[in-house]
């Protein structure tokens, strides 16, 4: 798995049964590989709609199923687990480009761009490969995104509370599991900017220093200006109703830098501004919830995962805006918030090759219900 934040490769190795029913996932291994640095700013210029050709896309593709066959070799190193006896792998690719249902405003043909093919990883490592999951959505008029709350049923929905899964990636997501629920009661959609907004202003800000080395720490400093923060909250995703998902195109560079250019021109700080950008993220997730979610039920508690889980300016204004709900990481239910993603890919993987649906029309917007993902058959299979 590699989002929207394009840091680099989440690998998890898993053991799980094959029985939707089973006793769970066992996480064996896990390995974050970051991205060289030419290769993430050659995928961060494409995402932001830099000068291209098809070669150079051509080439990327290629570079992001090596990188993410290296991590695979890696994390079976940690897992102990030789190649040949690992099934599958389950890849989600790298999105560069996502135009959903109604991007341009009007009802035109959407897409969606994830580089990395499974039959580049399936040659490179031998291992049978799911990947594409989201154009077959595309292609039912569906958002193609999100699509790991299937996930969040099959694994984390309770049996006495009403549970929110909030994952703070680049774009925040939630998925709403009410107790006791079925498959189809299950709500999910992008809320808007989970990191991306921040990542891009602190690397502005910021040039010489890693995104995540201070920027909880300069985002705490900081104090947030209620009138940027209201400015931007009037953007129109904010108001579209679910289905909705966002990427790049929504709040990527340009959406950033017009932040970043009215902070300035209020004279904020460095810190004000990161410290903005934070309640920004936060808003627009409990304004969300406020509208499309506590209108049909109850919270009693959220779990966080995603980058955004280990910043403490986010966290902390997150556990006062949801209260009464409780706010958790996602860790307390059993996989690690930095895997749970990878993991959660391996799950969709496995429900292919199953040939089991994992569309959730109410959720993405599909006209119905297919398998997703496409299979690449490994040389050692």
């Amino acid at each position: 798995m590699s989002g929207t934040s394009m840091d680099g490769v989440d690998a998890a190795v898993v053991k799980m049964p094959a029985a939707r029913e089973g006793d769970g996932v066992e996480l064996l291994a896990f390995h974050t590989a970051p991205y060289p640095d030419e290769l993430k700013s050659s995928l961060m210029e494409l995402a932001f709609g830099e000068q291209c050709t098809a070669e150079d896309i051509a080439v990327l593709h290629t570079s992001v199923a090596v990188a993410f066959a290296n991590a695979f070799h890696t994390a079976c190193r940690k897992a102990e687990v030789k190649t040949g006896e690992v099934d599958f792998i389950g890849s989600h690719g790298q999105t560069v480009a996502h135009a959903p249902p109604g991007h341009d405003g009007k009802n035109l043909i959407a897409g969606t761009l994830q580089l990395g093919p499974p039959g580049m990883i399936a040659a490179l490592t031998g291992v049978s490969t799911v990947g594409d999951f989201r154009v077959a959505d595309i292609a039912l008029g569906g958002q193609g995104a999100p699509l790991v709350p299937y996930v969040d049923f099959l694994l984390r929905k309770s049996t006495s509370k009403d549970r929110v899964i909030l994952n703070l990636g680049g774009i925040a997501n939630v998925t709403y599991l009410p107790k006791n629920c079925t498959v189809d009661e299950v709500i999910a959609f992008d809320t808007g900017p989970g990191n991306m907004v921040l990542d891009e202003l602190h690397r502005a800000l910021y040039p010489n220093d890693a995104v995540a080395e201070k920027l909880g720490e300069r985002s705490l400093a900081g104090k947030a200006s209620p009138s940027l923060v209201e400015t931007f909250l009037e953007f129109s995703y904010f108001d579209q109703k679910p289905p909705k998902s966002a990427g790049h195109r929504e709040f990527g560079g340009r959406f950033a830098w017009e932040f970043l250019s009215k902070a300035q021109a209020e004279g904020l700080k460095p810190a004000d501004t990161l410290a903005s950008a934070v309640r920004l993220t936060t808003r627009s997730i409990v304004a969300a919830l406020d509208e499309f979610v506590r209108k049909e039920g109850n919270i009693d508690e959220v779990f966080a995962t995603g980058g955004g889980s280990l910043n403490p300016a986010m966290m902390d204004e997150l556990k006062m805006m949801l209260e009464p709900a409780t706010l958790h990481r996602i860790d307390e239910l059993g996989i690690p918030a930095d895997a749970k993603e990878a993991v959660d890919f391996a799950v969709l993987a496995r429900e292919a090759l199953m040939a089991r649906q994992t569309v959730l029309p109410r959720v993405t917007g599909a006209s119905r219900g297919t398998v997703l993902g496409t299979i690449a058959i490994g040389s050692s299979t």
